[in-house]
């Protein structure tokens, strides 16, 4: 009988260890719960706090665009949350736009957002059913406009059936785009880009350019960069109204304006 109780004296015991065990520890968590929640509160009294809120907006890199357009675009207010606001979804909005080649926004605390871009520009025009096709140096369609607006290179002679906005135009001539590529980048080099200047590369080894009234036989685009310089320096000398040609093909000859009567 004694060993009995003993025994069962044992299991009680044990069965309280267990239950022991098993029982949480209600003040810890309720402090760690609380503590919690009060962190959370702080946090979001902060974040959501007028000390925050956007009161300054500016853009950078952009010419195309003003500040107002951008943010405009991108539902950006004065007011709204600076440290809340949807960046990376209103970067991929911006760049949708093809002349928008990379965006960012940056917070600047405590209120004032900075949305920095890098454009693309206008480098040549490409004359299409009555309208024009305006090119970067890539030879990315930017836009369609009835006119063109700048002294920027017109470009003939590119064969293509189709074009995408934003995307690059898909000639069959690619030799052809590749020479109105490497023209306007020299032009920019060279600072003509102020002369109205169309430029016909049906032929890329046989490139005619005409500013006012006068052609220029290029040839093929050996030696581009001193054929687009001397452009430059000639073009300075010869009268708007003055009418001729100016052939350098090869510039081992002597370069000779010669006028049309």
């Amino acid at each position: 009988m004694l060993g009995k109780k003993k025994k069962r004296i044992k299991n009680i015991e044990l069965i309280e260890d267990i239950d022991d065990y098993q029982k949480p520890n209600k003040g810890i968590n309720s402090k760690f719960v609380i503590g919690f929640l009060l962190l959370v509160i702080a946090i979001a009294g902060v974040l959501f706090s007028p000390l925050f809120a956007v009161k300054e907006i500016h853009s950078e890199g952009a010419e195309h665009f003003t500040t107002t357009e951008l943010a405009e675009r991108i539902s950006l207010s004065h007011g709204d949350n600076l440290i809340l606001f949807g960046k990376g979804r209103a970067e991929k909005i911006l760049e949708q736009d093809p002349y928008i080649a990379e965006v960012k926004l940056e917070a600047e605390l405590p209120n004032t957002m900075v949305i920095r871009v890098r454009e693309r520009k206008v480098r040549g025009y490409v004359p299409y059913m009555g309208a024009y096709l305006y090119i970067d140096e890539e030879g990315r369609v930017l836009e369609t406009q009835n006119a063109y607006h700048d002294a920027l290179p017109i470009v003939t002679g590119l064969k293509f059936d189709s074009f995408l906005l934003g995307e690059v135009l898909p000639v069959e001539n690619k030799e052809s785009l590749l020479v109105v590529l490497q023209m306007s980048q020299l032009m920019k080099k060279y600072n003509l880009l102020n002369l109205v200047v169309e430029i016909d590369v049906t032929d890329p080894k046989s490139v005619y350019a005409y500013i006012n009234k006068v052609e220029i036989r290029l040839g093929d685009m050996k030696d581009a960069d001193q054929k687009i310089r001397i452009i430059g320096e000639i073009m300075k000398t010869i009268p708007t109204e003055d009418r001729g040609t100016l052939d350098l093909r090869d510039l081992n000859k002597p370069i000779v304006f010669q006028y049309l009567t």
